[in-house]
């Protein structure tokens, strides 16, 4: 009978991928690029945060338009989104280093 890769973790897949770009790397580049990414992460986890807050306003004001609601609703889709997609990026090359890197303030 044939494997069933429906069985299969969703992360699969984007961990094989990520071990094609990350696999080689030295340590001191892993380092530098989860500093890179914490600092991204960091940055998008504060743009879902301030999309969020603007699709609220929006929605608790009365005067604004179903148009400026719905476009304020897919923008904080995408933050979300993205946040998301940086953080396995992040926990992978945490995973890989063994350790969360001290990031220098900046």
């Amino acid at each position: 009978m044939a494997p069933n890769n429906d069985d299969e973790s969703p992360g699969a897949g984007l961990n094989c991928d990520l071990e094609h770009i990350f696999g080689g790397m030295a340590q001191p580049e892993l380092e530098s690029l989860a500093i890179d990414a914490v600092r991204e992460y960091r940055a998008s986890v504060a743009f879902a945060e301030a999309a969020q807050l603007q699709r609220v306003a929006a929605e608790a004001d009365a005067d604004c338009c179903p148009e400026r609601r719905a476009e304020l609703q897919r923008i904080h889709e995408h933050a979300e989104t993205e946040h998301r997609a940086r953080q396995l990026v992040l926990n992978n090359l945490i995973d890989r280093l063994g350790y969360v890197p001290k990031v220098p303030a900046g």
